[in-house]
């Protein structure tokens, strides 16, 4: 949230004294605006990150921040509560709303893919897209957001893109979904070991 915010501050600086920064930073909402429970334990990891490893929540969507809000606090509450995790187990998620919600969040290990986890970014996209694609606003803040990872350092400029069914035995990120991200930039048919 804090580097999301200095980075929009740059450009607006930027922006006054004419230089050509883009604006790729989305909006980041806050683990205390959709009220996330405290984590039970944080892990620290090091940046940049390699690795983005892409999910689905396989719930219904969600189209405004208070309904995005509701769901991602039940998604948490089954995480730690069934799952056992110290937290939500992704990093970040995407939401139908066109905005992305801060799980654990930048510079944490998330409980997103086992063997994964200290080496990657857990990004979730909230739904079920086994059937059907995201709407173009998610899969848009969705690349934006990563292209801001990219610039602030957070992400390798080098960074490998791939589904969390290339690593493990799940079907996320859904059918639909893992065959667009076949076409962004930076996905590998290779993921690393």
């Amino acid at each position: 949230m804090l580097l999301a915010t200095i980075a929009r501050g740059v450009y607006q600086i930027s922006a006054l004294s004419g230089s050509t920064i883009p604006r790729i930073c989305p909006e980041i909402i806050s683990r205390t605006r959709w009220g996330a429970r405290t984590p039970l334990e944080v892990d620290y990891s090091l940046i940049p990150i390699e690795n983005v490893v892409v999910h689905h929540t396989v719930t219904h969507t969600c189209d405004s921040e208070s309904e995005c809000a509701t769901l991602l606090r039940n998604v948490q509450n089954f995480h730690m509560e069934n799952l056992e995790f110290h937290d939500i187990g992704y990093n970040f998620l995407v939401a139908g709303d066109g905005q992305i919600y801060e799980g654990a969040g930048w510079h944490k290990v998330g409980a997103h893919t086992r063997g994964y986890n200290t080496r990657s970014l857990g990004l979730a996209f909230i739904g079920n897209f086994t059937s059907q694609l995201p709407v173009q606003k998610q899969l848009k803040v969705a690349k934006d957001f990563l292209q801001c990872g990219v610039e602030l350092g957070e992400l390798s400029k080098n960074y490998k893109l791939f589904g969390a069914r290339q690593v493990s035995s799940t079907s996320s990120p859904g059918l639909k979904l893992y065959r667009e991200l076949q076409d962004w930039p930076h996905f590998t048919r290779s993921p690393p070991k």
